[in-house]
Order: C-alpha cells, then structure tokens, then sequence
C-alpha cells in the first residue's frame, strides 16, 4: 500500500486483529510501508496541532494467534524487560530513530514535540513488567536529540501505553470480530 493510503477510511484503520479510530485525535498516515529503504519505521504518524503522535501497535492478543505463539510472545516481552540487551528494546527504539531520520531526510524540520507511543495489546503484561519493558525501550530512544544542539528536532517523548492510555489521546482501540 502507498505511504500515506489507509485501509478502511481516513480516521478508522485496521491493524492486526484490531480497529483504530482516530476520529478524535486526527487523521494518521499509515508509514510503516515496504517502502522503507531496510529502515524500521512506526506503523502511524499523526501530525497534530501541538505535537506530532509516532505510534506503533503491537498486537498480542489477536484470537488467530495460536496459544503457544501468545505464550512464547509474552515470555519475550518478560525477556525484553529484564534482559541486559534485548532485540525487541532495540527494534522498538530503532522505529522511533529511522522515522524521524526518515522523515527528517524529506526536509521535515519538527517544530513540534513528538510524542512515541508504543501500544503492546497485551493485559497478562503487568505494571511492574510493563516499567522494566518501558526503561529498556527508553535505553534505545534517541532522547539526545533533546538537546538545544539539534535544531531540527523539538523535545521526544517516549509513552508505553495500554488501550486506556490511549484514549487519553483521542484513540479508541477494539479487537475486530473474528469469523
């Protein structure tokens, strides 16, 4: 699919198992494409008013994913938060990274905040589990880009959100209907 063409309409969107409506958040660009160049990118931008959304959804509870994938999954994403160097910590910081180098080698300039979420689709991930997962993930954010020396960039912000999180940002989550 082109970058920038969504699947359904403009502010309701399927990813995995799951519906995306952005109605109240603003319209998302579908970037995560096969047209990447072998970076990694964040599956939606959304540019807002005040600050600019990089979202990326990962999907663990889809109902067509058999039970020893879901198991094997979630012993990764424990791994991801207690192991010193995990794949997964590096992958999800790297999508943030190669979207805004991406994005900045087009001639974007950010002149707002960008805030990253990370929506894992995952309720057996716990509080604790999630905070060990969320500063491992930190560890591979370019967060360096904060500082006064990049112009181009404005502040980052890193969020591991649940689908209540979500909402707080104007995006309704819910599990499509499976056949």
């Amino acid at each position: 699919m082109p970058w920038g063409q969504m699947t359904m309409n403009d502010f309701v969107v399927e990813e995995a198992n799951l519906v995306l409506d952005f109605t109240h958040c603003g319209k998302p660009v579908k970037f995560d494409t096969k047209n990447n160049n072998g970076l990694y990118a964040v599956d939606f931008i959304v540019n807002r008013e005040k600050n600019m959304l990089f979202i990326e959804v990962k999907d663990y509870q889809n109902p067509n994913t058999p039970r020893v994938q879901q198991k094997e999954d979630y012993n990764m994403l424990l791994d991801a938060g207690r192991a010193d160097e995990s794949v997964f910590a590096l992958k999800m910081g790297a999508k943030i990274k190669d979207s805004l180098l991406s994005l900045y080698a087009k001639g974007d300039t950010f002149t707002k905040n960008v805030i990253y979420l990370l929506f894992i689709n995952f309720d057996d991930l716990k509080a604790a589990e999630r905070q060990l997962l969320f500063d491992k993930i930190r560890g591979h954010i370019p967060t360096g880009l904060n500082n006064e020396r990049f112009t181009a960039f404005k502040e980052l912000k890193f969020r591991l959100v649940d689908a209540e999180k979500l909402k707080r940002y104007g995006i309704v989550c819910s599990s499509k209907i499976s056949v």
